[in-house]
């Protein structure tokens, strides 16, 4: 079951890194660090929100492939580290956070719909 976790975070890191040079060649300065920070954990904890009750990530192979691997190569806790630790808990760093709770809730609530959808079928 490893491989599905390398695999997975083999993907998660190729599309953060996507997303990062996107965003760079946006040319938007110093804001397009912190803007592809934003994008990727954001989106990243709605995924694994989602991934904790959707029916289709209960397989043990699909979790350790998208939840563990995918989820946890795509997000980025060693980029917001160096953020806090370079210039301090800002009120960015801290609404990133706060938003990330939320949307991972958001992701956990459609899959557990999902779930009981699944369910009742």
């Amino acid at each position: 079951m490893l491989k599905f976790v390398f695999i997975g975070g083999a993907l998660g890191t190729l599309a953060r890194y996507v997303i990062f040079e996107l965003m760079q060649n946006l040319d938007l300065g110093y804001s397009a660090e912190l803007l592809s920070l934003f994008t990727v954990n954001l989106l990243g904890s709605y995924f694994l929100g989602l991934s904790a009750r959707h029916p289709y990530f209960q397989l043990e192979w699909c979790r350790n492939l998208w939840g563990a691997g995918f989820a946890g190569g795509f997000t980025t806790m060693s980029a917001l580290t160096l953020f806090v630790d370079s210039s301090g808990l800002s009120w960015e760093i801290f609404l990133m956070l706060a938003l990330g709770v939320l949307v991972y809730g958001f992701g956990f609530r459609q899959g557990r719909l999902a779930k009981k959808k699944a369910e009742q079928s």
